[in-house]
Parts: structure tokens; sequence; C-alpha cells
């Protein structure tokens, strides 16, 4: 009853289902960034393992609707799916994006075909353990230096975060100029505008004459405060941020 309580009152926070070896690497990065967190596992000694790690902790079954609205999956700003095999995967997917469409759900693939059904049933984003490892791999061998420095990022208190603008224009009339260098965005917050993401097309060191628009993304790095003056200085146009995890 304490945690049912708890978890009515929980917003903004994340769900992982599941608590296996890919859950749990996520639960302890969330945990590193003081991120509201819920696991929802149906193993008694895997949600006994979590609870000793100071989680939150669901025991059901998170492919059930009722078990998803229990979580606060019309409350919580992402969930994450991290169960054991495929068709549980999608099952969750399918059932979380008819509860909230507008859930931001990742989810995880162990085949490309499974990853390709997830993003048809509604996953923002679909990962490949052995996919992403492999890139992860390669790029060590390649770029070293750079993979060292997203290393040393994720250890600093440098963030990046990606704004998402409105896609409605008349939110954007109050301003007197859109070019980043009018705004002086940067020299007003601090913060790097690293590049901008118009649809499908990613600029990449934005040029100080590049306007924003209705429904880009800025993505940014900087110190938590430097972001948070960023989300201040672009005001009402902002429609809502999401960190990267490094």
């Amino acid at each position: 009853l304490r945690l049912r309580r708890l978890i009515r009152q929980m917003r903004n926070h994340v769900i992982i289902c599941g608590y296996g070896r890919t859950g749990k690497e996520i639960a302890d990065q969330l945990k590193i960034e003081n991120i509201s967190t819920l696991i929802i596992e149906i193993d008694l000694n895997r949600k006994n393992e979590a609870e000793e790690k100071g989680f939150n902790v669901l025991l059901a079954d998170a492919t059930q609707d009722e078990t998803l609205l229990l979580g606060g999956i019309k409350q919580c700003r992402s969930l994450v799916v991290a169960l054991p095999n495929d068709a549980a995967n999608l099952y969750v997917v399918l059932s979380a994006r008819g509860l909230n469409p507008s859930c931001r759900l990742i989810s995880r693939a162990e085949s490309e075909e499974a990853a390709n059904k997830l993003k048809l049933a509604g996953a923002s984003v679909v990962v490949s353990p052995y996919v992403a490892a492999g890139r992860t791999m390669a790029a060590t061998a390649l770029r070293p230096i750079a993979v060292d420095f997203l290393d040393l990022l994720a250890g600093s208190e440098c963030e990046i975060e990606e704004f998402f603008l409105s896609s409605d224009p008349n939110k954007f009339n109050h301003l007197n100029c859109r070019s980043l260098s009018g705004l002086e965005l940067g020299r007003k917050s601090g913060a790097m505008i690293l590049a901008i993401r118009d649809g499908k097309q990613l600029i990449a060191n934005p040029a100080p004459k590049i306007e924003i628009g209705p429904g880009q993304a800025l993505i940014a790095l900087g110190s938590k405060k430097e972001l948070l003056l960023l989300s201040k200085l672009l005001g009402e146009v902002l429609l809502g941020v999401e960190k990267f995890n490094c």
C-alpha cells in the first residue's frame, strides 16, 4: 500500500520493465543522475535485489495494462522495456503506446526483424545490445580519443540535452530574431549548441546565421545551470527537454 501511494505521487519518472543485465545497468545510470525511477519485475529474487539497491520495485507482469497503469504510464517521462525476449518487449510497447500516445518508449531488441516490428508498434527508440556493443568496440579501435571523450563527459558536470521546440508557428512571433547569432543563446546561457535536428536532417555545428523554427530540436552541451538557463531563454517556444546519456 505504501508503494502504491508513492507511485501515485510520482511524476515525470522513468519506468524500467525488467531488472536483468540490461535493466540493472539502466537503473544504475539513472540513479547516478538522480532520476526518479520505478522498476517493474516479475521475478521475486530480482525484485529483492533491486530493492536492496534502494530502487522502488513493483512485483508484477509488465505485459499487463493494469501493471503499466499502476506504474504511472500516463505520468512518466519515459518507459524502458528490457525484458528477456522480443515478443514480451513488443507486447509491452503496443500496450504502452495505446495507454499513453505521447510517452517516449525505448525498447531492447535481439534481432533486426524484432527492431523493425517494435518501431512499427510505436517504439521511439530501439536498441540492440549486440549492435551497440559492436559499434562501441569499432569506434574504440578507430577513434579511441572520441570514445574517451564521451567517457570523460559522462563523469563530468557537463550534460547533453535535446530541446524540442513547439510546432506552433504563433509561439515564435514574439521573437525579434530567429538566428542563433541574433538570439545569442550561447553567450547568454553559456551552453553550446552542438546541432539542430529538423525532421530527419541533422545540422551539426550550426552556423550563427541558422534560424530556429517550429518542430526543430536543439542539441546543446553545458552544465545543469547553463542548460536550465537555456530553457528559460527559449521560453514559450520550448516544448520539452530530453537528456542524452553519454
